[in-house]
Parts: C-alpha cells; structure tokens; sequence
C-alpha cells in the first residue's frame, strides 16, 4: 500500500482545556515519548509529534492509517493514564489532502486560537528540528514542512491576516490593559486607607519562555512596573539583557540602598521599570501586584491555596499556561478575576468579523498550496522516469556507436561527430514523450500511465527527489 499523510489531533477547537492540560507532554519527556512512539508503532514511517499549550497533533507518514490511529492512541492513552475512549471523543483525525489541508493551516496561523498568530510557525519548527535530529522523520514530512512554510509566507503576504494581534499573549495584554483604569483606582484607595505612599501599581509576568517574553515585550510600552519571576533566574536575566542589547531597557546604576544582588532596568521611553525577583519571592510579589501573567511548563499548578491570599484590591490574573497554572478553584475572592486561555478565545472570537474576508482569502490560497503540493509529489515520481529512459537511450546509442566502430563500419575520427548526432536525435525523439509524461502527471489517470511507463521500460529503482524550499532549518537528505 502506497504511503499516506495522516494527521491526528487534539486542539483548542476539539479538546476543552480540562482534557488538553492532561495531554501536554513535558519537555523533558517529549524527546523519550517521540522515540518510544517510533519504536513501539511499526505502522509509523515518519513522525512528527507538535505539543505546545494549545493542540497536542501527530503528523505521520504511514501504509496503515487505521492501525496507526488506534495505536497511538493506545499508546497516547496509556502514557498519560487516561481512558482511550476519552481521547477518541476528542481526537481528530485526517488523511491525505485533507491532513495537508490542516498542517498547512495550522503553520499559516489559520487554526490557531488567535487567527494570524506567527507563533506557531516557530513551535512547528521546533518540533521538527527535534524530530529530524531524533531520526524519526525524512524525506517524506520535510518535503511537507517545507511546503508548509512556503505557504504560509505566501498567506502572510497576500493577506492581512497578521495584521492583527499575532498571539495570546497580546490578546492577553490588550485584555488586561483594559482593567487599567479600574486597578489603578483600586489600588490607590487601599494604599491611602493604610497611610502609605502611593506607588504604581505592578505587573507580575511569571515564567521566561516564549509565551512569558512576548508579554514583557508587550507590556513594555503600559507604563506599568513589571516584575519577572522564573524558578530558574539566570534565564529570566539572559531575557532582560536581550531586551537591554536591543536598546528597549537600560540598567539603572545601584544606589546605596539597593540590594547589590538586585538588578532594576528602566523601560526606554515609558518611565516604568523592570526586575527580575528570585523564585522564592513568588508569594509576595502575588500580593503586590494587580496584573499577574503566568505561563510556565509547570506540570502542576504554581498558584495554590498556600500561596494565594486575598487583598483589599482588585486583581486581573491570566493563566496563559497549559497545563494551567492556577488552581482556581482555590481562589474565592470577589476582587481577583482569573482568565484563561480558553476565556481568551470567547474575547478574540467577539472581535473576528473584520477579519472573516482575510481567513477566507487565507484558506482559498491553502487550498490551492494543497492542489500544487500533490501535483508536484505526484511530478516527482515522473522525473525519475524521465532521467531513466533518456539514460537508456544515451546508453543504447553509445554502446551502437562504440560497436560500429569496432567492426569496422565507421571510421574512429568520425566518433564525436556522430556521438552528437545521436546524442540530438534521441532528444529530438524524447521531447514529445517528456511533455506528455510531466503533463498526465497532473491528472487523475497519471498514477496509472506512469507505472504502465516504469514496467515498459523495466525501472525497478523509483527515487524522489527532494525538491527543497526555504526554512529556518535547512536540511538536506542524502538521496
């Protein structure tokens, strides 16, 4: 059986967030995971495993879909100790044209939570990064990812569809900017009513990965303080110092009274500043601070009862994490509002009319980008073909020649002369046969024409080759 894409799923739109925050797979246990699903599943000829906060999706190379989809999800079911009957109410599941449909949907920002967001792109990279290294994909979704990448810039750039927020987080930010006003007040009544100088009030951003660092790079602009807090601090700090080299922070030179141990940076152009607090600050800084973003890879909730206390304040908290975050069913508190993600989405979808023209130009160039994908996969099988019988015939021709010579019936000094006479009259004779081979390559029946060729011409050996676009990470196979 002739290998098949397949494509199997669990996103923001088939997955709730109680079941996704289950599904993630930690970092540290991805790249054990993706060999183990290789090893264990023989019906899977290439992987490529994506887990990030919102969807959970394997994209498989294979010669029996059916058995693949009920493996991995048996595997799936047993590594993460749920009942597969759950994952299948929620798994879904494509092949062919349709599973290239979605990929290519998926790295263009058109599947995401936010329509248009760049991130995914990045994470798709990532993932196949770790997966080529880790052997477990080639020829076949390198082929696919490249593809995948050459489309979406072409939808970034025929349409406006990222033109608007490009992720969660500054769907996030815009959404807690809005509360500005109202903490601001908040906050300045309770400090008067206890006699103390009033300061501005303060952004926590817990964590410094991607998601932490594009709401930081957001933030820069509020006016607000911000405060960054990760358990592993030399990180957060490497942040900041990207942010100083890139001329958004500058240092502010230690006064006597500051802890040498602490750094303080002054936003560029805002007034506000930012610093970077040690791990076991984590429970004061939830005290002080109105605005909290928290998006860590924690397998378990950071903010729990223990550390949660209520203020005499209004606080806005978004958990930007999957798994979350924060134990919300801790928290009983008439001033604390808790967003999440998949309350992120309810805010984005009520602002999605303008775009609804973009994502439809956006899926009509997806659409196309598929028809030109199979169309050229199913090229690449004639090409061989085509390099195989005009090699046949240079071979015939040279060996008739060489023969000619031998017995006496052309001379040797005529050998160049003829050798390029035959040389054009097999070109000449395989001209038509080329055009027409690479045009039934285009239609339904080519499959059929093009192995009836291969026999006729006895061609066992039937390579692809690799036809290689632009992408961050450029791979070449050996062929």
């Amino acid at each position: 059986m002739q290998a098949q894409y397949l494509i199997i799923s669990f996103s923001h739109k088939t997955t709730p967030i109680t079941l996704r925050e289950k599904l993630a797979i930690a970092p540290d246990k991805l790249e054990s995971f993706i060999l183990y699903l290789k090893e264990k599943i023989t019906s899977i000829d290439e992987l490529l495993l994506v887990s990030t906060c919102n969807r959970v999706e394997f994209y498989i190379v294979t010669r029996a879909p059916q058995e693949c989809i009920a493996s991995i999800l048996s595997v799936f079911a047993n590594n993460i100790g749920i009942a597969m009957s759950e994952l299948e109410i929620h798994c879904k599941s494509a092949l062919n044209m349709e599973a290239v449909h979605h990929i290519f949907s998926v790295v263009s920002g058109l599947d995401s939570v936010v329509i248009g967001e760049t991130q995914i792109a990045g994470q798709i990279k990532s993932a196949y990064r770790l997966c080529f290294d880790l052997g477990v994909c080639g020829q076949e979704i390198t082929r696919l990812i490249h593809f995948a990448f050459r489309t979406s810039a072409k939808v970034r750039n025929q349409t406006l569809i990222s033109k608007a927020p490009l992720s969660v987080a500054s769907v996030a930010v815009k959404k807690a900017l809005e509360f500005r006003e109202s903490i601001f007040t908040s906050f300045t009544s309770f400090v008067q009513k206890t006699s103390q100088e009033a300061p501005k009030p303060k952004t926590l951003v817990l964590g410094a990965g991607e998601i932490s660092q594009l709401v930081v790079r957001h933030l820069l602009d509020s006016g607000l303080d911000i405060v960054l807090i990760n358990r592993t601090k030399e990180r957060a700090l490497d942040f900041i110092k990207t942010l100083e080299y890139e001329g958004k922070v500058a240092q502010v030179q230690n006064t006597p009274t500051q802890e040498l141990s602490k750094k303080k940076y002054v936003i560029q152009d805002s007034g506000a500043h930012i610093e970077v607090f040690e791990w076991t600050a984590l429970q004061t800084a939830l005290q002080e601070c109105s605005l909290v973003f928290s998006a860590t890879s924690a397998q378990q909730p950071i903010i729990h009862q223990t550390l949660y206390h209520p203020c005499m304040f209004q606080r806005v908290w978004f958990d930007l994490a999957v798994p979350r975050d924060i134990n919300v069913d801790c928290m009983q508190d008439n001033l604390l509002t808790i967003f999440c993600i998949d309350d992120l989405k309810r805010v984005i979808d009520e602002n999605l009319a303008y775009k609804k023209a973009q994502t439809h130009q956006a899926y009509g160039l997806v659409g196309e980008a598929v028809q030109e994908y199979f169309g050229w996969i199913q090229s690449l099988d004639v090409i061989p073909l085509i390099k195989y019988m005009r090699q046949s015939a240079k071979e015939s021709s040279l060996q008739e020649l060489e023969r000619a010579i031998k017995k006496g019936y052309l001379p040797k000094e005529y050998e160049e002369e003829v050798r390029i006479i035959l040389h054009n009259a097999f070109n000449v004779f395989l001209h038509n046969p080329t055009l027409n081979l690479k045009e039934f390559a285009h239609h339904q029946e080519g499959d059929i024409i093009i192995e009836a060729f291969q026999k006729v011409f006895k061609q066992k050996d039937t390579p692809k080759l690799l036809n290689r676009y632009k992408c961050e990470y450029d791979t070449t196979l050996s062929l």
